[in-house]
Parts: C-alpha cells; sequence; structure tokens
C-alpha cells in the first residue's frame, strides 16, 4: 500500500528548545495559527524549504516557502 510506505518513509522530529523558541517568534510577528508556526519553525531548524499550498505561510520571511497552486 502506497500510503504505508510513505508513512513508514517519514521522520519524526521532537519539538526542542531552539523549534519553541522560533514557535514563540513566529507567533509575535505573524498571524498565523500555533500549527502553523510549529510546521514553519521546524522546517527553519531542519534548514529546508517548506512546500505548501497554504498562502498564509506566505508572511514568513525567515524560512523559505514555496507555494505549491
Amino acid at each position: 500500500m502506497r500510503s504505508s510506505r510513505f508513512i513508514s518513509d517519514c521522520i519524526v522530529i521532537d519539538i526542542n528548545d531552539e523549534i519553541k523558541s522560533n514557535v514563540i517568534g513566529l507567533r509575535r510577528e505573524s498571524y498565523l495559527k500555533l500549527p502553523d508556526c510549529i510546521v514553519a519553525a521546524t522546517a527553519r531548524f531542519l534548514n529546508i524549504p517548506l512546500m505548501t499550498a497554504d498562502v498564509d505561510f506566505k508572511s514568513i520571511k525567515s524560512t523559505e516557502v514555496i507555494i505549491y497552486e
């Protein structure tokens, strides 16, 4: 099954102090909700672009955001 293979390839990243600090900063500087800030802060921590179809992420300047249309 394709979905189980996809899930088995995923890596779980624990929320550490650096990610928490980034979440707090993002909440202060943007109107994003907490779950979105956690996703963005994790992408920043991993130094990877954030690919999303959610245009609300355009407000984040400190992380590379790729909007999928």
